[in-house]
């Protein structure tokens, strides 16, 4: 009896003992290193995945900017376009009216007008005097202009000076044609002065390179996690099948202290009873991911326009003089 006895004890001593090891190898595999171990196919066509997107989404957050850049470009060149084009008119429109003033120069010679006669002074006055109707005098009336005007209502002119006045009337349309054009021309170089100000001003090219920086960089970010996680799940599962040993030790100890308990109640001399605990450990680990926000950026556009004003001269004192040029 005591001898079967005994070799029960020495039996729930080892299982004891079993027990404790497993708990220090479990213990000790706590306080080691994370090792991931071969990365598994899923979490590898997600690693796969994410460098895509992100390589994705940088190719488009640059693509997008580039694009707005050379939309701006067009606009700009085909303001360039246009202002050619309004410089091209203007010239042309310039080079008709010196063909004007020569043809009035020919139109002199033909009739022998003496340039100081009262004739040619008149004819001045009453070009003058045309132009202030149609909105392209440049200058003013004196109070003698004024009194003569009146005074040439009233008589007729020569054959000279109504074929040289109808030539003035054409100049004068191709002077308002040409200040039209000008001020359209103004407007058209403001604006481009405008965009090449806007331009230099302009960050979204080095925002968005910069914003595909940070989301590649959040994407390794992202990467990392995805091996930590894996790794973590690996150790876990590692974990899992020390503790399966660990309580099948503790199962049978408790088997073992009842034998002894049992023992215990038919001997009670029985030699020092063994005790021994226990304590799961479970690894724990976390993770977090940071991910860096995408600056958005704000581009605000400032467009410049000039505004001219016509001044046409009123002048009280030519208000009721009404001369027939007969065309």
């Amino acid at each position: 009896m005591s001898l079967t006895l005994k070799v029960t004890q020495n039996n729930a001593n080892n299982t004891v003992i079993a027990a404790n090891s497993a708990v220090s190898k479990q213990a000790e595999n706590k306080g080691k290193s994370l090792f991931a171990g071969k990365v598994n196919s899923k979490t590898d066509a997600l690693i796969d995945q994410k460098r895509k997107d992100a390589k994705k989404q940088a190719m488009k957050l640059v693509s997008d900017a580039w694009g707005k850049e050379q939309a701006k470009d067009k606009k700009t060149d085909d303001k360039r376009k246009l202002r050619d084009n309004l410089l091209t008119q203007i010239k042309d429109s310039k080079g008709r009216l010196a063909d004007i003033d020569e043809a009035k120069g020919r139109l002199q010679q033909e009739y022998e007008i003496d340039p100081e006669s009262q004739e040619q002074k008149d004819l001045e006055l009453l070009e003058k005097y045309q132009d202030y109707l149609n909105g392209v005098l440049d200058g003013e009336f004196s109070d003698e202009e004024i009194d003569r005007i009146k005074e040439l209502q009233f008589e007729t002119r020569s054959e000279y000076q109504v074929e040289a006045l109808k030539l003035n009337k054409d100049a004068a349309n191709e002077k308002k044609s040409i200040r039209k054009l000008e001020w359209n021309e103004s407007l058209v170089r403001g604006s481009i002065s405008s965009d090449k100000f806007d331009k230099l001003k302009n960050k979204d090219m080095v925002n968005a390179n910069d914003a595909a920086d940070e989301l590649k960089e959040a994407s390794k970010k992202e990467i990392l996690n995805l091996l930590i996680q894996e790794g973590k799940d690996n150790v876990d599962e590692k974990t899992e099948e020390d503790q399966e040993k660990v309580q099948q030790a503790q199962e049978k100890k408790e088997e073992q202290q009842e034998r002894i308990d049992k023992a215990k109640e038919d001997k009670k001399d029985q030699e020092e009873i063994i005790e021994g605990e226990m304590e799961k450990s479970k690894l724990d680990m976390e993770s977090s991911v940071k991910q860096n926000s995408v600056s958005h950026m704000e581009i605000a556009q400032k467009n410049v326009s000039k505004i001219l004003k016509e001044n046409h001269l009123v002048v009280e004192d030519l208000k009721g003089i009404e001369i027939d040029f007969g065309f």
